[in-house]
């Protein structure tokens, strides 16, 4: 699965761990299920986290490789400074002012320049940049900045540290450089809600909740092809 090695999946590769036709799949993302983008040539690609994510909802079995895979890579763009409010954020902000931060065991690599940024999002692609753009407004326009980036990492999560309101594209997140609580929703967000086991609840016919549902037992009934079979008591397609 050579996919998981670049962290994207494409859509034979999801139908193969979920054990579902391609036909599964395209509907899954047609009512959005599951987090997607596609290529300039419109082929889909999922990032390994959030698929990983969709399989411990709903009770798969998550393989070895595609768990090591989703770990998210955390490019900070600017100075060590930019670098501790990321550990900070990603370790819940439990270390005290001056203290080094705790260790979050989630991979984060400093770069001293969005142009470097640029060069690793083509060649070593980071799954979040988070880009502290007072350093750097004075020689570059931030809203440019970030269109390149997200043209060179679309799938990659974008934000701006920034204390005051800058215009920016809507695909930029804007965190404040003290919102701890902001930055870590953004770069460490909590699993996707699943019953008590870590399961889908259990119904006659269990679907992945659609954006802004209140509950999966609201949603209407959804055709056999919807259900992740083993989340749905199957064990095949």
């Amino acid at each position: 699965m050579a996919a998981v090695r670049e962290k994207l999946l494409t859509a034979s590769d999801l139908a193969a761990l979920c054990e579902v036709d391609l036909k599964t799949i395209h509907n899954w993302v047609d009512r959005g299920r599951i987090p997607h983008f596609r290529t300039p040539g419109r082929h889909l690609r999922f990032r390994a986290a959030d698929v990983a994510e969709f399989l411990r909802a709903w009770g798969y079995t998550v393989p070895r490789e595609l768990a090591r895979a989703s770990a998210r890579t955390i490019l900070a763009v600017g100075t060590n400074e930019t670098l501790t409010l990321v550990h900070r954020a990603l370790s819940e902000g439990a270390a005290p002012p001056g203290a080094p931060p705790a260790s979050s065991g989630q991979p984060v690599r400093l770069v001293g320049h969005p142009y470097d940024a640029l060069i690793y999002a083509g060649s070593d692609p980071g799954d979040v940049y988070v880009i502290d753009i007072k350093l750097y407004a004075a020689e570059i326009e931030p809203g440019s900045m970030f269109e390149a980036l997200h043209r060179a990492s679309p799938q990659a999560i974008l934000i701006a540290l920034a204390d005051e309101p800058v215009a920016l594209p809507t695909f930029v997140a804007r965190v404040g450089r003290g919102d701890t609580a902001g930055l870590k929703k953004l770069i460490a967000p909590e699993p996707a809600a699943a019953g008590p086991t870590g399961k889908a609840p259990s119904s006659t016919a269990p679907v992945p909740p659609s954006p802004g549902s209140a509950s999966v037992s609201k949603l209407p009934e959804a055709p056999t092809e919807e259900i992740p079979p083993r989340a749905a008591g199957g064990g095949s397609r």
